[in-house]
């Protein structure tokens, strides 16, 4: 995580500008490494689970976390900017940062061949599951569910 002083904000547009979102807050850190670790748990050795891979779609993104089919990686030819998608993608709203900012990111994704988005709120302590349809489904207590990659998470494992 880079942190960055606030009385720089020189800094903070170059952030902003390069990962094309807003730098984050410890909440959104928070949330991003539980739901990072209750994805993976989730999952299990059926997909891999990762943050902040850059994808090649237009205009250019970088989700919150990533769910891929495994690869082994080619250690020889990176890839800066992943042009295979994801299954599915998670942006975490940053203090900054509304609803109506992030819904044509989620059509980009969708866009690019990405199956599924959650959208979470930390706020609000909500996760919503968009499809390619753009029909969100709202979870606010339980389990998230997310029928594309077949998985149940329980959002007090997000949230707690």
């Amino acid at each position: 995580m880079t942190v960055i002083p606030t009385h720089d904000a020189g800094k903070v547009e170059d952030y902003e500008q390069e990962r094309g979102k807003p730098l984050p807050s410890f909440n959104h850190f928070y949330v991003q490494s539980q739901l990072q670790f209750a994805l993976h748990a989730a999952c299990g050795d059926r997909f891999f689970v990762g943050g902040e891979l850059s994808l090649a779609t237009e205009p250019l993104t970088t989700p919150d976390l990533s769910i891929c089919n495994f690869r082994d990686p080619d250690w020889l030819h990176d890839e800066v900017r992943a042009s295979e998608p994801p299954i599915t993608v998670v942006e975490i709203l940053s203090p900054s940062q509304s609803v109506n900012e992030i819904i044509p990111k989620i059509e980009t994704y969708f866009r690019f061949g990405i199956r599924s988005v959650w959208l979470v709120q930390p706020p609000l302590k909500q996760v919503a599951v968009f499809t390619p349809d753009m029909d969100a489904r709202v979870f606010v207590e339980g389990d998230v569910i997310d029928p594309t990659l077949d998985v149940r998470v329980a959002l007090d494992k997000i949230f707690s």
